[in-house]
């Protein structure tokens, strides 16, 4: 394999490292959502609980890829992997943050803080739904079938919350 096709090979490995972390931070925001109610919207514990996945699941997606880059290596820590994992990381903060957004509105008094948390569900199945879209798009170009990567992601999403509020009630 040549330098460019090497070099090409790791940009998509980063690419679909950086998706599957956007894909699974979303999908523990998902997850989280049903546990709140307006009350935990108008307390704050809304938002906190967000971002505290979000940050939680960082730190342990950034442990997990230290310590696999260590074992795959064999060789001593270095700054260089440690960057490289907390960027490729990085989407998990993101996906956790327009939902966190939406329950800050919800407890500032922004946003009805009903409407803020339908507004957080809304927004983090969207995400998924674009993350579909995106990947879809990305492994049929010049195909229609992009939509069907959509609607699967946006049927993850609904079974997530669906199994979460059986589960949790």
């Amino acid at each position: 394999m040549d330098t460019t096709n090497r070099v090409r090979a790791a940009r998509g490995e980063r690419r679909a490292e950086r998706v599957s972390a956007a894909s699974y931070g979303t999908v523990l925001v998902l997850a989280a959502l049903p546990l709140l109610d307006v009350d935990a919207v108008e307390s704050g514990l809304g938002w906190e609980l967000v971002t505290g996945v979000g940050v939680a699941t960082w730190v342990a997606h950034l442990y997990a890829e230290v310590v696999g880059d260590h074992l795959r290596h064999h060789t001593a820590l270095d700054r260089r992997e440690i960057r490289r994992a907390m960027e490729d990381g990085l989407p998990i903060l993101i996906a956790a943050f327009a939902p966190a957004l939406m329950l800050a509105f919800g407890r500032i008094g922004v946003l009805d803080p009903e409407f803020a948390l339908w507004a957080a569900v809304i927004v983090a199945v969207v995400q998924l739904v674009a993350v579909g879209i995106y990947v879809g798009r990305t492994v049929s170009p010049g195909g229609g079938s992009w939509w069907r990567y959509a609607a699967v992601t946006a049927l993850i999403g609904i079974v997530v919350v669906t199994l979460k509020l059986l589960l949790s009630h």
